[in-house]
């Protein structure tokens, strides 16, 4: 029997993307289904060595949702709410919790919780016994840095939640959790502080290098039906708060009293997507503003389409607020595209392994506005080294990485083993 490990992501991805909704065939559903789904495909092209399953919670499903494709099996849980009246203390799955405590005893398995500070992940961490666990943190930071950066107008309404956390959740991980896996420096540091150095790694998330590649301009708009003679600033982006997408709409009419053939293309979906369409029509901008898609009835736009939006932007702006690696970023100098992002978290990084791109402050408009003229203007610019962040971000070097987490931790709790 092969040993099994359980990715489990542990946030409902419905709760920031309303489009999302569960379906058989796993490759449609949006971002691939999660971090967790698109490690598991490409550690199953590694290695067969193990039996891989992808688990999920979910707020719009009553029951469990089980489908299989590829040799992977994808189970989906039903959640609840924790809180009282108006405060949300965020999401957990009993149904979920259940299910793993019984899997784990069946054969030697590994679970990998994706997402620190979730409840989900916490009660996972205490109630599993003589297994080993590893979490990937996300934007996972210390929860007082998290208060801190909640914007003011919500900060105290989660003060409860801060509070809880920052008393519970470290100190739950710390104890049982073997092994960290973040996404940059700043994390590394928090971390290896909060559990100590030997348990923490820096792990990024990957990308097919094969397809994110640079074709010609011209081809890239002819297909997307775009003007040849105009020139286009992209973002790609969920649409919610902590990627300063407002910022980015505020600095266009600046960009356009320099560069009136300047275009904006907003590629994603999101909860503040009609917040974001008001405030181009209030700027007087709305003409010059893409949403993409254009309806919410619309379905998304698929991944292989996103190089070709890459291609055809001039420059390619990402204004994050937080963002601890930033995979458009990625893909977007893996094509070739001049890069502009915002001097938080893990988007430093980005431009150290490219070598290319402009960082700037953000929630800045100003900033934004100066650095795309910039661009725009001058190519200012360097070009991307690919194969140098090609041995960092390449999805066969993440999966192997993981791989040798895996068997690490195999070795530790169940000694060896006849593996393949």
């Amino acid at each position: 029997m092969k040993e099994k490990v359980i990715l489990v992501n542990t946030q409902s991805l419905s709760s920031f993307l309303p489009a999302f909704r569960v379906k058989e065939e796993i490759n449609e559903l949006p971002y691939g289904g999660g971090w967790h789904v698109r490690l598991a495909q490409q550690i199953a092209k590694s290695t067969d060595r193990y039996e891989l399953e992808c688990w999920s919670i979910e707020k719009r499903l009553e029951n469990e949702f089980v489908t299989e494709h590829d040799n992977i099996l994808y189970r989906f849980f039903p959640l609840q709410r924790m809180g009282f009246d108006r405060i949300n203390l965020g999401e957990v799955s009993w149904p979920l919790l259940r299910e793993l405590r019984v899997e784990v005893k069946k054969q030697n398995s590994l679970v990998h919780l994706h997402s620190a500070f979730t409840w989900t992940t916490v009660f996972a961490s205490l109630c599993i016994k003589k297994t080993p666990i590893m979490a990937q943190c996300y934007e996972d930071r210390s929860l007082v840095q998290l208060f801190l950066d909640t914007p003011e107008r919500k900060r105290y309404n989660y003060l409860a939640s801060y509070v809880l956390k920052g008393f519970f959740f470290e100190r739950a991980l710390k104890k049982r959790v073997d092994c960290f896996l973040v996404l940059n420096k700043p994390a590394e540091r928090y971390f290896s502080r909060l559990v100590g150095a030997e348990k923490v790694h820096i792990s990024p998330m990957g990308i097919d290098f094969s397809v994110y590649r640079r074709i010609d301009k011209n081809r890239a708009r002819e297909e997307l039906g775009l003007d040849p003679n105009k020139k286009y600033v992209l973002c790609v982006a969920a649409m919610v708060e902590r990627k300063g997408l407002d910022y980015l709409i505020r600095s266009i009419p600046t960009v356009l009293e320099r560069l009136p053939d300047t275009e904006l293309l907003l590629v994603g979906e999101g909860r503040d997507k009609k917040q974001l369409e008001l405030l181009a029509q209030k700027l007087r901008i709305r003409d010059k503003v893409h949403f993409i898609p254009a309806v919410d009835s619309e379905p998304r736009v698929p991944d292989e389409k996103l190089p070709l939006y890459y291609n055809a932007a001039d420059v390619f702006v990402l204004p994050s607020l937080i963002e601890a690696l930033g995979v458009v970023g990625i893909e977007a100098m893996a094509c070739e595209t001049p890069f502009i992002g915002t001097n938080v978290e893990g988007i430093p990084s980005v431009v150290e392994q490219f070598e290319a791109g402009l960082l700037i402050p953000p929630r800045d408009s100003n900033a934004i506005a100066s650095a795309v003229i910039d661009v725009l203007e001058d190519g200012a610019v360097p070009s991307a080294n690919r194969e140098h962040a090609k041995n960092y971000y390449d999805w066969h070097n993440v999966a192997k990485k993981n791989i040798d987490v895996y068997d690490a931790l195999f070795e530790r709790y169940y000694g060896s083993s006849e593996r393949t």
